[in-house]
């Protein structure tokens, strides 16, 4: 296995202005956009970053040096013991990955996903990106974010000190929204959430919107509208209640986008609101159709 300082591309005795500068250079080479999202160069990353999150962090350097270097010499009492006893005490201080898992294939901005694991004969237990964890066994929430990666990845490394051994195991998640669903596990049972605000339906054609969800937004547009309509002589400059219904229109184009979204349409056909007369049968026709009850690259079904 690589040392981090190899990862790095530094020696032991570099300096954190060294070891700074390397990561900086190997992260811009290794970054997906240097390298038309190629998965092995996502990975040397992963591995960067890895790397100097320990040689970055002094403590944790100190820490990594002395089990990098410790001595394994062996007495000659040890060198005569039986073959079993040996194996015994080996297998003693070996950590062992029993299990984990995550409860999903692949996943969405805003999912929630549960990271599970159970170890034995370790002391030291940490999953990246997670952090380091306090229990053998047990269970975290894990909330993606705004994320623009094709995978998201963990790894859990279980420790023990008392030996300097080290055992890894990792879980590779593909984002839905570079997936073919006709080929995906769609068994997965998660507990998705809406990644923003109910008021950001209104701001950016992001996500999905359903029937009864569009429904509502385009009646509280309408009501918005008749009434700018019926106190129209009560606005001081013409060009406020213009700048108004402008707003309104923007706003039903972008509810309109995510109501296409959920039919698996791209968002632009929302401009055909533009069109006279065309537009009213437009929105009777998103107010009609099925939205799909799978997921597609626009995210998971609408709960609501």
């Amino acid at each position: 296995m690589r040392s981090y300082y190899a990862i790095l591309e530094v020696t032991p005795s570099a300096s954190p202005e060294e070891i700074k500068k390397a990561f900086r250079r190997l992260s811009k080479q290794y970054h997906p956009d240097m390298n038309q999202g190629n998965t092995a160069y996502q990975h040397k990353l992963f591995d960067v970053i890895k790397a100097y999150e320990v040689l970055g962090n002094e403590a944790e350097r100190r820490a990594y040096d002395l089990t990098l270097f410790r001595s394994q010499s062996t007495t000659a009492t040890e060198k005569t013991q039986t073959a079993r006893p040996t194996q015994t005490t080996t297998d003693y201080y070996q950590p062992e990955i029993l299990h984990f898992s995550c409860n999903q294939s692949y996943f969405f901005m805003g999912d929630l996903i549960e990271i599970s694991w159970e170890c034995k004969q370790a002391d030291v237990i940490r999953i990246y990106p997670l952090g380091y964890m306090d229990e053998l066994k047990g269970k975290v929430i894990y909330r993606v974010k705004e994320l623009d990666a094709k995978s998201l990845s963990f790894e859990l490394t279980a420790t023990n000190q008392h030996s300097s051994s080290v055992t890894k195991r990792s879980i590779h998640l593909n984002n839905g929204v570079y997936m073919n669903f006709t080929e995906a596990n769609l068994n997965d049972k998660v507990r998705y959430v809406n990644p923003q605000h109910w008021s950001m339906g209104f701001l950016a054609p992001l996500g999905r919107s359903s029937r009864k969800d569009f429904g509502l937004r385009v009646a509280f547009l309408a009501t918005l509208f008749l009434a700018a309509f019926f106190y129209q002589p009560y606005f001081e400059h013409d060009g406020t209640y213009s700048f108004f219904c402008t707003a309104l229109i923007y706003v039903l184009i972008i509810c309109s986008a995510r109501r296409l979204h959920d039919v698996n349409r791209h968002g632009i056909l929302s401009l055909l609101l533009l069109i006279p007369l065309l537009n009213i049968a437009f929105l009777l026709i998103l107010l009609l159709l099925k939205g799909e009850e799978l997921p597609n690259k626009h995210g998971r079904k609408p709960k609501f």
